[in-house]
């Protein structure tokens, strides 16, 4: 589905409630604001090149973002968006958080489902399950690709992994920190498809 007729703003809205708490730990109160700049540039990873979406009565009600493993480390956007005490603790967070709770490096030839959400008004209707079979069949048909997908799943969201399992994504790592909070962290699932 193309972008370009869509709400971008709901687009990143929806990247946002992929990872809420993520989201407002790196960029505050201006996530959306953000991430609807992210998704119009082409040097990282929330890009509208890698957004799938699904809609319903020309809305967009979820999306995917899958992106090769090569370029999911390409951040050069944010510092052309981003003001130098907002890099900094954006540096921050990811090296004392994030570098413990997230994969950042696959194998090359790989590929990344980073985000998937569906509009809480229109869960529980498949359309999460349609947009990752959508994800599984443009990997199995990418040139130059091993044919592999990972994914990466909060660890106490077991719904989501449940799904993904059924679709024969299987868990390779889990990767967690305690905070005084509690437990955070996150699974990493992979699937090869023939």
């Amino acid at each position: 589905m193309l972008l370009a007729r869509h709400n971008l703003k709901d687009v990143a809205y929806l990247i946002y409630e992929s990872a809420p708490e993520l989201f407002n730990l790196m960029f505050g109160s201006s996530k959306i604001r953000y991430l609807t700049h992210l998704v119009q540039c082409s040097n990282n990873r929330f890009s509208h090149q890698y957004i799938r979406v699904a809609e319903r009565n020309k809305q967009v009600v979820g999306i995917a973002i899958i992106i090769p493993a090569t370029k999911l480390n390409n951040n050069t956007d944010y510092y052309d968006i981003l003001n130098f005490s907002q890099k900094l603790w954006l540096k921050l967070v990811q090296s004392i958080i994030l570098k413990h709770v997230l994969q950042h490096k696959f194998p090359e030839g790989t590929f990344y489902i980073s985000n998937i959400a569906v509009a809480t008004e229109h869960r529980n209707q498949g359309i999460g399950r349609q947009l990752l079979l959508e994800c599984i069949a443009e990997v199995s048909t990418a040139s130059g690709s091993t044919n592999t997908i990972f994914i990466s799943v909060d660890v106490s969201n077991m719904r989501a992994q449940k799904l993904y399992e059924s679709l024969g994504f299987k868990v390779v790592e889990t990767k967690t920190i305690n905070l005084f909070v509690g437990t955070i962290g996150s699974r990493v699932l992979s699937l090869t498809v023939d």
